[in-house]
């Protein structure tokens, strides 16, 4: 992940943080997770780079998450900058997060914002049953119970099928997937 994704993935959390007042970090994964796949499947392009893994309970942006973890792998310049701009809460409330700032919208697309609205507007206030639920789609049920040892990686594509994407969207996510990897 890019200085530059990180950076942009600090700016969701803030936004999402800024227009909730605060939320708990299982909401604020979930909120990326739907605005993500929405924007994906609409437009063929992730609002995130983050990885997307199937853990049990529903999708989460797994370097993010890992980054909040204690006693585990983290990227040291994400969690810093996610210390630098998000005020956790205390003891029995660990989870729960607000903004110390405003988001930076310089790095975010009028697309991303719009689908984050929608996101904060359709999950803020389920409960953790009603998300996880609302997570558990066929891209999830397919990685979190695949046979493979390790990490459960949601596929792209996948996670834009959940999202109702057209076949064209789905060829041009695959092209452009094709590319990065070349690319690498």
């Amino acid at each position: 992940m890019t200085n530059f994704d990180k950076r942009k993935l600090t700016e969701l959390v803030l936004y999402i943080l800024n227009k909730t007042n605060g939320l708990d970090y299982y909401h604020v994964f979930k909120i990326i997770y739907f605005a993500n796949i929405a924007h994906l499947a609409k437009y063929g392009m992730r609002i995130t780079t983050d990885v997307f893994c199937a853990l049990l309970d529903g999708p989460v942006p797994s370097v993010l998450y890992d980054s909040i973890k204690k006693g585990v792998y983290r990227d040291s310049e994400l969690e810093q900058m996610i210390n630098d701009t998000v005020i956790k809460g205390n003891d029995d409330a660990c989870y729960m997060w607000a903004a110390k700032r405003q988001a930076n919208l310089d790095y975010l697309s009028q697309s991303e914002i719009a689908e984050l609205d929608k996101s904060i507007e359709e999950n803020r206030f389920l409960s953790y049953t009603e998300l996880k639920d609302k997570s558990h789609g066929a891209e999830w049920q397919r990685a979190y119970y695949s046979h493979n040892p390790g990490r459960k990686i949601m596929d792209v594509v996948g996670m834009a099928k959940d999202a109702s994407a057209s076949e064209a969207i789905l060829d041009y996510i695959k092209e452009d997937l094709e590319i990065e990897k070349a690319l690498a």
